[in-house]
């Protein structure tokens, strides 16, 4: 459904979170009002406040025009990529932002906006969504966008062939009919209020009908390709036919890969490079005594946790498990090992920067003697087990099974940490030893995440957690287009997890990233780095 079709009476009379992000961020309403409506939904004052710390909103502003950008990636190689469906790192999602445009675009409040598609609307049971197109948009080759395009590029990830990523993304799509030269309509096998969302993911970008060579990165997006070499750079100009009125405000960008952190930080602090991605909690207080530049702190979904499967001793025993859960000191893992930069999380999943999350179940808290209880009954008080881990596992991962050995150690727990090479730590020990450590990237939607990792048959199930009420709960949350009984549906698929899954997740982890004070117009998007790599179509050079 188009929200810029919408008024702001219109709006209002809906009530509910997404409508009120729209007009909280349109500037419509105040950050007051905004708190007031949320908590008023059932929203705590605290997860309140989350939202509206991390939400981009309308500033009164004049961009400048011009200049040139150059901004460093970290992961980059040979295999980087122009063909969207294949994207799969923020070197390549940076691309996407510059050369591409989605039919939607999710936005700083995980709200589905307009992109190239003006509007869209669902069936009564989301069985059905039809989206509008808008009129008089260009590709870089001069060819104007209709609806063959769109059908093409979201039917090419079903293909086999094509190696898409986001496949699964759009698996339940049925049939999708062009209605006319700017509508098309996609029937789904059931139901799916996200789907807005999904169509505004990393790797949905439109492209014209027939596309399989995409050498020349052939979108509609706000800079055209000039230079593309994988592994190295990539460099992009305006496209001065950009349908959206006024942008891009910058003339040329360099985009390319620095693999090591320090040689990207200290690129930036020689003023080589005006941004970066994956700054270094421990380089913060660099960052930070260094005039010219500063640290981006997106609030987010992020996270490093324990799995602990739920389908082989001894983690098959959920005393054990809570046990490990209490150990968790959570303000301690957030100050020292991530430097205060994140929010305290609860054993499950979804971050309070999601209006699904669940904000009644309260943290459960630091407590050895709870532990201990646990412990005795598992019949595993003064046992020994070992925890995997390793560099690759995720952001602290290694300090936080260091942490857990230390705290076990004091309640009679021994627990032997063992660090596992980063070659091969996913094939070999993710998924396969009892008591492992990972680390996830927050996903576009509630569903979608507690579906990638915690339905019953998941392949990245990794704590191999099986609950029929829960598998049930996410079909009941697909299908509601209410957003208060979307939200107590997935409560109640938290409370699951948290009471008896196999994982615990001490902390959300911000996304940390670096930029010269030149750099304006940047809007965080909790999604991924540099705002979820949204920067090329916003971002200016002041100075």
């Amino acid at each position: 459904m188009s929200e810029n079709k919408k008024t702001a009476r219109d709006l209002e009379q809906r009530g509910d979170v997404a409508s009120l992000k729209v007009l909280y961020q349109g500037a419509a309403i105040s950050r007051r009002a905004f708190v007031s409506r949320l908590t008023a939904l059932g929203i705590s004052a605290s997860v309140a406040g989350v939202i509206v710390a991390g939400s981009p909103v309308a500033v009164a502003a004049t961009p400048k025009r011009g200049g040139r950008l150059r901004a460093a990636a970290g992961a980059h190689g040979p295999d980087d990529t122009l063909d969207p469906a294949r994207f799969n790192s923020v070197i390549n999602y940076g691309r996407g932002e510059q050369f591409y445009n989605g039919l939607t675009r999710i936005d700083g409040f995980l709200v589905a906006q307009p992109d190239l598609a003006e509007s869209w609307e669902p069936n009564a049971n989301a069985t059905e969504w039809v989206f509008r197109l808008r009129k008089g948009v260009e590709f870089h080759s001069g060819k104007s966008l209709d609806a063959e395009d769109a059908l093409y590029s979201i039917q090419r990830h079903l293909d086999k062939d094509v190696g898409s990523g986001a496949k699964a993304f759009v698996e339940n799509v049925a049939e999708g009919i062009v209605e006319d030269k700017h509508t098309v309509r996609f029937k789904l096998k059931g139901p799916d209020a996200d789907f807005p969302v999904i169509l505004g993911t990393y790797q949905m970008k439109i492209v014209p009908v027939g596309t399989t060579d995409f050498s020349t990165a052939p979108g509609t997006g706000p800079f055209k390709l000039v230079e593309f070499k994988p592994g190295v750079r990539s460099v992009a100009h305006r496209n001065p036919n950009y349908w959206e009125e006024g942008r891009p405000y910058l003339d040329e960008i360099e985009w390319f890969g620095v693999s090591d952190h320090n040689a990207r930080m200290n690129a930036l602090l020689a003023g080589d490079i005006a941004m970066m991605s994956g700054l270094d909690p421990k380089a913060i207080r660099q960052i930070d005594r260094t005039p010219g530049v500063g640290v981006v702190n997106t609030k987010a979904g992020q996270y490093t946790n324990f799995a602990m499967m739920t389908d082989r001793a001894p983690t098959d025993s959920n005393e054990l498990r809570l046990a490990i859960k209490h150990l968790q000191n959570r303000e301690r893992i957030l100050k020292l090992i991530y430097k205060g930069n994140g929010m305290l999380a609860n054993d499950q999943p979804i971050s309070p920067v999601d209006p699904m999350y669940c904000d009644e179940i309260p943290i459960r808290p630091f407590d050895p003697d709870k532990a201990k209880h646990h412990l005795k009954k598992a019949g595993m008080d003064g046992a020994t087990i070992k925890i995997h881990t390793s560099e690759v596992a995720g952001t602290g991962a290694i300090e936080q099974a260091l942490l857990l050995q230390r705290e076990a150690g004091k309640i009679g727990l021994t627990v032997k940490v063992q660090r596992d090479p980063g070659d091969g730590y996913w094939s070999a020990t993710w998924g396969k030893k009892p008591f492992f450590m990972s680390g996830w990237n927050m996903r576009p939607t509630t569903n979608i995440m507690l579906t990638l990792a915690f339905t019953s048959d998941a392949a990245w199930n990794e704590a191999r957690w099986k609950n029929a009420r829960f598998d049930e709960l996410l079909t009941l949350g697909r299908a509601s287009l209410d957003p208060v009984q979307r939200k107590n549906i997935y409560c109640e698929a938290q409370t699951l997890i948290h009471d008896t899954g196999g994982v615990a997740i001490p902390c959300f982890i911000d996304y940390l990233d670096a930029m010269s004070d030149k750099v304006k117009g940047f809007i965080p998007v909790p999604l991924g780095p540099l705002g979820a790599s949204q920067w090329p179509r916003s971002v200016w050079l002041e100075g």
